[in-house]
């Protein structure tokens, strides 16, 4: 039986929800382009979430979804 998508968008998710977990970074008072270190980090997260998304709708969306 062939799967009719791929399983790839399930693994992107996990890794953006296993990076949003950024326990490593709760202490650090650094500024990055003006902007506290943890919110530069997220700012660029959902960057990459947000083309990671596109990524998913453009080439992991099931081709024969609503028909």
């Amino acid at each position: 039986m062939r799967r009719s998508h791929p399983r790839w968008p399930l693994l992107v998710a996990l890794v953006a929800c296993a990076l949003f977990q950024n326990f490593w970074m709760w202490s650090d008072d650094r500024l990055i382009a003006g902007l506290p270190a943890n919110l530069a980090y997220h700012l660029g997260l959902c960057v990459a979430a947000s083309g990671a998304l596109a990524a998913v709708i453009r080439w992991g969306w099931p081709r024969d979804f609503g028909e």
